[in-house]
């Protein structure tokens, strides 16, 4: 009885019951604003289609991704074909975890990834969650509502399977006490600097040295091939920026959408049920709930409904078909915190409150934004396949872009020098730079094909001027020449005196005096631990590579600092880490650490294994 009351809810008792509903009516099955034929199939894992547009939406989002870690890489040399091979086989390695999770009896309930959805801070607005704003989100990356949910689901499912594995994985004291001996392990050193800075100050370089510098590096100097092109671009967003949308148009596009639109009040319902009550038990429970007794401490006492009884009962919203029609009949009829009578179903006896009630409203102020931006993307769209078609035919053997433009009310631009390493704009994309330097382009002269650059995003090249690779002249590069010179010179002179002193120190010298003598920093550090942060972390990664010392024979190593600084280190004594002497917070944080990495290793090698195994059509 439970199991077909619960069925008949949909699996979906949240708010995403009604929200959904809505994006269907106002997206219809979803408008996808990524170029391409999602329908095609990019991969086929073991008989199961990876659409192109599911490929698509990968890259963009691993694009994002890199991006967002690399703030100051330019998005124009970030080219898709690069990062497609690593995308390819992260959606391999998904799918056979997917596939072995389905194998193995792991699912999700509608109603748990709704409330995934619905909490998710991306998709809310004042703290709550915002349809427009989910809507929105969507659409921009590419989903459908069903689209999305079903990822989210296929998300949730594996990670269910690694948290499995990760589960049952384990630590023994064997192995806390082996990688304790490394991770506690103290070191006992000495250690002098010589500094470059000093060195570069007192340098007095005369201008016969740097101008036989050059000459001795002339090769160096050298200019790269460059070219400069005539470019015409053609984007979707160049002729979005041009459309225009009536207030008619927009009127129209909303009356369409109304028709379709449900606009029924939602309902927020809690119960409490009873599965095969006595007439004692329905009275004992009316009584209370006539004493004003709290529904929700009675539906945790009572109810049988184990899968809501800890939330008091909440079993989301409806829009008047989640729930059984005896049920609905006596939820709409309820004011916003009224209880019912007992009421009859096939699951049982209910008691139901409504806690909330949500219109929604379907408005022109609303939606106006909304769907004037649709109507530009949709106009712009078909002017940007008519425009396309008519580069690619009015560019092929064009003398000069100029007409091209000027006929398809374009601009024709002229770039900035570039070499083979690429420019700026559209010249900082591979493709474009390898357009420009194949022989159609630098030796026929032709125009390039037109290029897509993605995104809907297009260009067609055609040659400007061809400027050959040159020898600089002095004054030109004067500076960096000064600054090589000057660079060689310090880390010549560096490297000779902190050999001398390495020398001492390895002759007998201790570090101290040896510092001492030439007026030089040193310090002392003991019992130094890798996760020590109070000594130059620089030093430290140096010598905790040295090896152990043998009979009590202190390890001499001299070694070159980022900053340019010379560094001798004495390496006197090694101190094996101990767990017994660790804190339990210490221990655990290496348990952690250790059940990580071989989850980590078990989860690559059973992905390996699953991907070996399967049989995979690119």
């Amino acid at each position: 009885m439970l199991d077909n009351f619960r069925s008949n809810m949909r699996g979906i008792a949240t708010v995403i019951v009604v929200i959904i509903g809505g994006i269907f009516a106002f997206s219809g099955t979803g408008s996808l604003f990524i170029s391409g034929t999602g329908a095609e199939a990019a991969l086929i894992v073991n008989d199961e289609t990876v659409s192109a547009l599911r490929v698509q939406q990968v890259l963009l989002t691993e694009r994002q991704r890199i991006l967002r870690e690399n703030p100051t890489l330019d998005p124009a040399i970030l080219d898709d074909e690069l990062i497609r091979p690593q995308v390819l086989q992260q959606l391999i390695g998904r799918k056979v975890i997917a596939q072995s999770a389905a194998a193995q009896g792991f699912d999700m309930s509608s109603k748990a990834v709704s409330e995934v959805i619905v909490a998710n801070q991306g998709f809310q607005s004042g703290g709550q969650f915002n349809k427009e704003v989910f809507q929105y989100a969507i659409r921009n990356q590419g989903y459908t509502s069903a689209t999305f949910v079903e990822m989210v689901k296929e998300d949730m499912i594996i990670q269910q399977l690694i948290q499995g594995l990760s589960n049952t994985n384990f630590v023994t004291q064997t192995e806390l006490e082996n990688l304790a001996k490394f991770t506690e392990q103290a070191r006992d050193y000495y250690y002098l600097t010589l500094p470059m800075a000093p060195i570069v100050d007192a340098l007095n370089i005369s201008e016969q040295q740097i101008l036989d510098q050059y000459e001795q590096t002339k090769a160096q100097y050298q200019t790269d091939v460059e070219v400069r092109v005539e470019a015409i671009e053609l984007s979707g967003t160049m002729l979005m920026a041009e459309q225009s949308v009536s207030e008619k148009q927009i009127q129209a596009r909303f009356d369409q959408e109304a028709e379709t639109v449900n606009t029924a009040d939602s309902l927020q319902a809690a119960h409490l049920l009873l599965t095969d009550p006595s007439a004692e038990t329905i009275q004992e429970i009316q009584a209370k709930l006539d004493a004003g007794n709290d529904f929700a401490a009675l539906a945790k006492e009572y109810s049988d409904d184990f899968a809501s009884a800890d939330t008091g009962g909440d079993l989301g919203f409806t829009s008047g078909s989640t729930f059984p029609e005896a049920f609905e009949t006596a939820l709409a009829a309820l004011d916003v915190g009224q209880v019912s009578g007992p009421v009859e179903t096939d699951a049982g006896t209910h008691f139901i409150k409504l806690l909330d009630r949500q219109l929604e409203t379907f408005e022109l102020a609303a939606e106006s934004a909304r769907i004037e931006e649709e109507l530009l993307q949709e106009a712009s769209s078909d002017l940007l396949v008519e425009k396309l078609e008519m580069l690619k035919e009015m560019s092929f053997n064009s003398e000069t872009l100029a007409e091209v433009a000027t006929d398809l009310g374009l601009e024709a631009q002229i770039s900035e020098p570039f070499s083979r390493a690429g420019g700026t704009g559209v010249t900082a994309f591979p493709a474009v730079v390898k357009a420009a330097f194949s022989p159609e382009v630098l030796e026929d002269k032709y125009a390039s094909e037109v290029l897509d650059l993605g995104g809907d995003r297009y260009v067609v090249i055609k040659l400007h001027e061809y400027l050959p690779a040159r020898q600089k002249e002095f004054a030109e590069v004067k500076a960096d020449v000064t600054a090589q010179l000057r660079g060689d010179i310090a880390q010549q002179t560096i490297e000779e005196q902190g050999t001398a002193l390495l020398a001492r120190v390895e002759a007998g010298d201790s570090v101290e005096s040896v510092a001492k003598s030439a007026g030089l920093e040193w310090q002392a550090a003991q019992k130094v631990v890798r996760a020590d942060r109070s000594v130059n972390e620089e030093v430290k990664a140096a010598v905790f590579q040295l090896n152990t010392p043998v009979d009590g024979e202190s390890v001499i190593s001299g070694f070159s600092a980022r900053n340019g600084d010379y560094v001798i280190a004495s390496l006197q004594a090694v101190t094996e880490g101990d767990a017994s002497s660790m804190s339990r917070e210490q221990k655990a944080s290496l348990i952690y650490a250790l059940q990580t990495t071989n989850s980590s290793r078990e989860l690559q090698a059973f992905q390996a294994s699953l991907t070996a195994d399967a049989d995979i059509t690119r």
